[in-house]
């Protein structure tokens, strides 16, 4: 009986394996890469240097014209 209540379970276990589903990765390649950007910074690789770039330059471009009149006293 105790031989055959370990086949049994080995072949739970072996079904379990079998049908597991798949639910992809927890983060995508993107996200992942902003994750690192910064250490990787830090050592001196630029990952996103262009980008960087022209974000810079719509701010500066855009500086002026994004003012609010509202004052909060």
């Amino acid at each position: 009986m105790k031989a055959h209540k370990l086949g049994q379970k080995r072949h739970k276990k072996a079904l379990k394996r079998k049908n597991k589903k798949y639910t992809g990765p927890k983060y995508s390649h993107l996200e992942q890469m902003v994750m690192l950007e910064p250490l990787l910074a830090r050592a001196g690789i630029e990952l996103f240097a262009e980008q960087k770039k022209e974000f810079r330059l719509q701010e500066t471009t855009n500086a002026g014209k994004n003012e609010s009149k509202t004052s909060f006293v």
